[in-house]
């Protein structure tokens, strides 16, 4: 078996062009025709009918399938190996969400990074959906975000409770209830019972659809019996923060994004925070769990263990009971 090969393959497969894959593989044109033409002898099947490009066969798409799981595990393996001789390098591909990134990376990254200096690091900010697609194929080694994770095989430990708070201009406040008697009797009440209601004449900047805010919103929506003027959406809440400051309309941001140190409009004084009310959207009964976790199904690697671990020390004390306790990864 020639990984190599198997590499060529599907860079071939990839660009659908000799020459691009040739350029990208840092070797001659002649030499892939001939690698790949050797291929499909000893498969005794062709792989590409040569066109105009390079295009898969059927034959081809299936040993493309095969050859992609057959490359997962042998990295995984090399991976494994690594471990096994305690020889602490490689790469760790961590996912997490936009928002919870500017608030919980620069908390953990600096020490692990000190602690690994070997370790190629990657971040991967993204949707909570999108990442736990990518945590299921494998093109991540570890994520952070809402749980329970939707994929069968995750397994995840809690990191934080996490609750949303809608940020509110003030100057629609005023516009809608003209006095500042009104405005506080308005904003008590909702803050005692959580009402959304009270603001259904009010316009919002919400999060784009597939996000799992704006999917908790929809459905407070839904309950309340009304439907949300939306005004502006984003991939971004501080782009949501920073148009609801300036009179948008109202936009949710969770209470870590808040209270961070590490985002611009995370603390009490900011800039923002002078031009907005914040309410609590529930109550703590119905706040989020952020947890960080893996794919059971592959291997979990040494240093992907001791980011979790890291994390979890760092949320919970060093004295918080880690996972991966006495028994190594398998694949």
């Amino acid at each position: 078996m020639n990984f190599q090969n198997m590499e060529y393959f599907m860079m071939a497969a990839e660009t659908g062009n000799i020459t691009r894959a040739a350029e990208r593989l840092h070797i001659s044109q002649q030499a892939l025709s001939d690698c790949i033409s050797r291929m499909e002898s000893e498969l005794g099947c062709r792989l590409f009918e040569r066109r105009q490009g390079l295009e898969l066969t059927y034959g081809g798409r299936q040993y493309r399938a095969a050859v992609k799981r057959m490359l997962d595990l042998y990295k995984q393996t090399v991976v494994m190996l690594n471990d096994i001789n305690e020889n602490i390098r490689g790469e760790l591909r961590v996912g997490i969400s936009y928002t919870r990134g500017q608030a919980i990376l620069p908390m953990v990254l600096p020490e692990f990074v000190r602690r690994f200096p070997l370790v190629e690091l990657s971040v991967q900010e993204d949707s909570t959906q999108m990442l736990e697609s990518l945590l299921e194929r494998g093109e991540i080694d570890v994520m952070i975000g809402f749980a329970p994770f939707r994929i069968d095989r995750a397994e995840s430990f809690p990191l934080m409770k996490d609750c949303l708070h809608l940020v509110i201009p003030k100057i629609l406040l005023r516009d809608r209830w003209s006095t500042t008697e009104q405005i506080e009797a308005r904003l008590s009440a909702f803050r005692a019972d959580h009402d959304i209601s009270i603001f259904r004449d009010f316009p919002f900047v919400m999060l784009k659809e597939g996000d799992r805010i704006r999917t908790i919103m929809d459905q407070a929506f839904k309950k309340a019996r009304i439907k949300p003027l939306i005004k502006f959406e984003t991939n971004n809440t501080q782009t949501a923060m920073a148009l609801a400051a300036e009179g948008i309309g109202i936009a949710v941001c969770p209470e870590l994004y808040l209270n961070s140190n590490y985002v611009a409009s995370g603390t009490a004084g900011s800039y923002i925070r002078q031009l907005v009310e914040v309410c609590p959207l529930f109550d703590d009964s119905l706040s989020d769990t952020i947890a960080i976790g893996y794919n059971k199904d592959r291997y979990c690697s040494k240093t992907a263990e001791s980011f979790i671990r890291l994390c979890l020390e760092k949320m919970h004390g060093a004295e918080y009971p880690t996972p991966f306790q006495g028994t190594p990864a398998e694949i």
